[in-house]
């Protein structure tokens, strides 16, 4: 009998409990008098203990008393001695298959309890792996997932697909940053969900699942159910998530777009999903609206540039008001005409980038240093979600570039940060190139500037350094090479050589006539 790995003997009944208490048995083979007790209270301790033991009795005794109470405590089997070995080993086997049929029914049950207590998650990982495939499955194929995971859906089950859109966060004009409400609002996602069946809880209409289906972005899938014979019109759909999108302002400080998909049965569901997906970002509207998907019409949008000409005399008479104007005034006429859509948004915010840039660089400003870090990347990242997004970049351009234009233009103010720069970091190998950076402007027009302000040139104002040194090598007994070091000429033979240039001393001969 391959099914019994171990087998235990005991000859009283707190001998067997102790087996029981360390070692899983699923056949008990007992006679019903036995020291200490009789095997009848060992199996009622057992039955109490809820151990699933298939009891096997051996008695002298016929009495109909002993059969009765070992039938009560649901015993196996009840036998009268002598016995034959033969009926022995076919009541063990009559056992064992009914410990294996136990077990498969253990772990179906337990399998069930799993799902009902997972079913959520479940059909969560379903949905994000399904959608998030390229691959589009055979029906036969997708049968075979069904069943793998579980899923007690059909093909033909239909579904309503909502996709959500939140915004999450603000930009603080003040002080330039990004104030996101994660940082506030624990368990978004799950009070988004909730939210959203609290909308849809006066329809007829069943929320199957509810998934973040881009862990990067801000976007979230809802799937409807909708059972045959379940039509609810299509402006009660608008009308729920438009109350959704009033909730989510109120109650979770958060913009956010709606956009309702067609019915689409799970056979073609995926397919569903890619087009509402492509609709949504080629859709650039104002956030807080709902839309319907329409097929994406596949005539090209021209993009018409706007007055350039005007935007640049804005800019070059610092007229920040009219130049942000101007260009709401030229997207919301796009939108009215329903011709915005991400190519033409995304041509229009390089002509503006490139307008700024132009004008930045006639003022040897440098742009790409300008404009870089966290708050930047984020504002161009988002810049193509909505009107307002795209808007909220544009005027961070706009006011960064004033601002500068404005610091540059107050001749102390740079002198000051560079003298001070240096003062600070003298220890460093400061260049032009390393200045740049600090104040964003051209290498050239630094070293220009700086010459004309101050009567002296940059580079002989760095070499102040040398000064420096001469008092470390007079009044310090450091080695030379680490004095080379402190006052930023990590090379000891160039070192050398800009110092005796200054004092037509090496520094061995300085500090010697010191």
């Amino acid at each position: 009998m391959d099914f019994i790995k171990e087998v235990y003997s005991a000859s009283n009944i707190r001998q067997a409990q102790n087996i029981f208490k360390e070692n899983t048995i699923h056949i008990l083979i007992s006679d019903i008098e036995m020291p200490q007790g009789s095997g009848l209270e060992l199996l009622s301790w057992i039955r109490s203990e809820k151990y699933e033991t298939q009891a096997i009795f051996l008695t002298n005794f016929a009495d109909f008393n002993y059969a009765q109470k070992a039938i009560e405590l649901q015993s196996f089997d009840y036998y009268l001695k002598p016995i034959e070995f033969d009926k022995l080993e076919l009541i063990i086997k009559k056992a064992i298959n009914k410990v294996e049929v136990s077990k498969t029914n253990e772990q179906s049950i337990e399998i069930g309890n799993y799902w009902k207590k997972n079913k959520e998650e479940l059909q969560k990982h379903f949905w994000q792996m399904h959608l998030k495939d390229d691959e589009l499955f055979s029906e036969e194929d997708l049968q075979k997932q069904l069943k793998l995971k579980h899923m007690e859906y059909s093909l033909e089950d239909r579904f309503v697909p909502v996709l959500i859109d939140c915004f999450p966060y603000t930009f603080a004009e003040q002080n330039k940053k990004i104030i996101s409400i994660m940082d506030q609002e624990s368990n978004f996602q799950y009070k988004l969900k909730k939210l959203i069946m609290e909308a849809f809880s006066t329809q007829d209409i069943h929320l199957d699942s509810f998934v973040k289906f881009n862990q990067n972005t801000d976007e979230y899938l809802a799937l409807f159910i909708r059972e045959e014979g379940n039509d609810v019109p299509l402006e009660e759909w608008v009308n729920s998530c438009n109350k959704f999108i009033v909730t989510v302002q109120d109650q979770l400080n958060s913009d956010v777009q709606c956009s309702i998909g067609p019915v689409s049965s799970l056979r073609l569901i995926k397919q569903t999903f890619k087009e509402l997906h492509e609709f949504k970002k080629e859709t650039i509207d104002f956030r807080n609206k709902t839309f319907i998907f329409n097929p994406l019409d596949k005539e090209f949008t021209k993009y018409a540039e706007p007055n350039l000409q005007l935007l640049e005399h804005y800019l070059e008479t610092e007229n920040r008001l009219s130049f942000v104007n101007k260009c709401y005034q030229y997207l919301t006429t796009l939108v009215n005409k329903e011709a915005l859509n991400y190519q033409v948004l995304c041509s229009f915010r390089l002509d503006i980038t490139q307008l700024i840039y132009t004008h930045l660089k006639k003022k040897e400003i440098l742009a790409n240093k300008l404009f870089q870090g966290k708050t930047h990347d984020i504002l161009l990242e988002q810049s193509p979600r909505s009107v307002e997004d795209i808007m909220t970049y544009i005027s961070h351009l706009v006011d960064v570039s004033l601002e500068y234009m404005a610091f540059t233009e107050s001749q102390k103010s740079i002198i000051n940060t560079i003298c001070d720069y240096i003062d600070q970091h003298y220890q460093e190998n400061i260049t032009r190139n390393s200045l740049a950076k600090i104040v964003y402007l051209s290498p050239d027009y630094i070293a220009r500037f700086f010459k004309k302000e101050m009567g002296i040139s940059l580079v002989n104002f760095i070499k102040k350094r040398v000064e420096i040194a001469k008092e470390l090598l007079a009044h310090t007994e450091l080695p030379i090479h680490i004095i080379s070091d402190k006052v930023g000429y990590g090379n000891y033979s160039y070192f050398t050589k800009i110092f005796k240039k200054e004092t037509n001393y090496t520094p061995v001969e300085f500090r010697k006539n010191t």
